[in-house]
This record gives C-alpha cells, sequence and structure tokens, in this order.
C-alpha cells in the first residue's frame, strides 16, 4: 500500500524548503546511515594515504630539516628514546595523509549537509572550500619558508657560546608543524570573517571601527604560535595577520553589497 504524504502544515521549515528543492525527505535513521557511509569513505581514504605516505616519509623529514642545515651546516637531531625517531616518522606520515585526503573528506562533509543548503548557498560552496584550503597551504608555507628560518637561526645560536645545542628529532617536528599549523588556521582570518559578514554577526563598519585592536590582537597571536621569542620573527608573522584583516573587511563589504543587492530585488510579500 502507497504511503499518503504528509500535509504540508505538518512538515517542519526544513522539510518544506527542501520539497520546493526537490530533494527527497529522509527518515533520521537515514541520515545516520548516510552519515556512517561517508564517516567510512572519509576514514579508508585517510588510512590509504598515510599508508602511502609511509614511502616518502623519511624524505619529507630530510626536507624539514633544511632550515636547521643553513642555520647551523652542523645541526644534526637527535633522539634519545628508542621510539623517538619512529614516533616523529609515524606524525608525519599521519599529516601527509591528511592532507592528502582532506579534499576527499571535505567533499563527503559537503555531499551529505548538501540537501540543507539552499540554491545559493551551494554555488558557494565548492569556492570557499577551495579558497579555505588554498589559505591554508599558503598559511602553512608562509610559516617554513618565511617565519621559520629566522626563528631557527635565533634559537640555534642564542647562547651558543655558553652552551651546544643538542635537539631531538620529536621537538623539532613538533614544534615545526604546530607552528605550520596555526599560522593555516590563522590565514583562513579573512573567510571567518566573511562568514560572519554573511550571517550578520559582524559589518565592515565596525571592523574597521576596531582596526586599532586587530594590530595589538596580531602581534598576540604572533606571539602566541611563533616558537621564538624574538621580535623580528614576530613581527613577519603580524604583518601579514594585519593585512588578512584589512582583506577580511573588504569580503565582509562584497558580502554586505550582495546581500543589499538580493534585498533589493527581493519581491515584497505581502
Amino acid at each position: 500500500m502507497a504511503s499518503r504524504a504528509a500535509p504540508v502544515e505538518d512538515l517542519s521549515p526544513e522539510q518544506v524548503e527542501a520539497a520546493k528543492r526537490g530533494d527527497k525527505i529522509v527518515s533520521v535513521g537515514e541520515h545516520l546511515l548516510e552519515l556512517r557511509n561517508r564517516i567510512t569513505v572519509a576514514t579508508l581514504t585517510l588510512v590509504l594515504t598515510t599508508v602511502l605516505a609511509l614511502v616518502f616519509a623519511q624524505d619529507v623529514i630530510d626536507y624539514l630539516l633544511e632550515p636547521g642545515r643553513r642555520a647551523d651546516p652542523n645541526f644534526r637531531p637527535i633522539f634519545t628514546e628508542l621510539l623517538g625517531f619512529f614516533g616523529s616518522y609515524l606524525k608525519v606520515s599521519l599529516l601527509i595523509g591528511l592532507a592528502f585526503a582532506m579534499p576527499m573528506i571535505l567533499y563527503q562533509g559537503v555531499m551529505y549537509l548538501n540537501p540543507a543548503l539552499t540554491t545559493g548557498e551551494r554555488r558557494w560552496t565548492i569556492p570557499l572550500i577551495l579558497l579555505a584550503t588554498v589559505s591554508f597551504a599558503g598559511g602553512a608555507a608562509f610559516a617554513f619558508y618565511v617565519a621559520w628560518p629566522p626563528a631557527l637561526n635565533f634559537l640555534l645560536n642564542f647562547g651558543q657560546d655558553v652552551a651546544d645545542a643538542q635537539v631531538t628529532i620529536n621537538d623539532y617536528v613538533n614544534k615545526l608543524t604546530r607552528f605550520m599549523f596555526w599560522t593555516g588556521i590563522v590565514f583562513e582570518t579573512p573567510l571567518v570573517l566573511m562568514g560572519l559578514g554573511f550571517l550578520g554577526i559582524v559589518s565592515s563598519r565596525a571592523l574597521k571601527r576596531a582596526w586599532r585592536w586587530s594590530i595589538i590582537g596580531s602581534f598576540v597571536m604572533a606571539a602566541i604560535i611563533t616558537p621564538s621569542v624574538d621580535p623580528v620573527t614576530q613581527a613577519a608573522v603580524a604583518l601579514p595577520l594585519i593585512a588578512l584583516y584589512g582583506l577580511g573587511i573588504l569580503l565582509v563589504k562584497l558580502v554586505e553589497r550582495h546581500r543589499g543587492e538580493l534585498e533589493a530585488t527581493a519581491p515584497v510579500e505581502a
């Protein structure tokens, strides 16, 4: 026997919106089943990419040590535990695997949320994911190629007349990867401000008025995420953060202009 369709007044606003878009209304159990399947695909992808990364993880570690060799020709990290180098090897393999699996992970997340998005939101999804990926990669590259070498040079040569630096491979990899990760996160600032502006939480006018606080916050954030305490390295990180804040203001202004155009062209409801 065919099931009778539910009256429109019994549907939630989300279900009504889904019906207008022609999407199939599914039950909670089907949502959970789809969520489990997409998590499984994302997890298997991460495992596969991590296993493949084990092949060339040692070459990546050797490349990550290049700034140390440039700062000190005799630089050679040590490990004081039996699993010292092996732990760093696995960590780098996992990070490489996560980087290569991230497109599939984001794709599975977007496809799971896709039925709940409006047509306009779906149009913005892929560009925002690409911009977020590029911003994070740009922040990580900036940390490794621009900010890390002077910080490492300061840390290795400071007090060299008193003591010799004996850096463990775990300490080196942990500090470098943490620095690259948080710098990549901070480089997402313009997109975060753009999202807040899209939701109407912040405005470009309010962000302009807070420009003094943004400068202070940029230097505080640089002092937190940089491994070195020298002012040159912290300034090298803080200045791009200030520029990213200005870019965020421009993106919020674009969002406000776009929202204003939509409100001006929208039909007036009775």
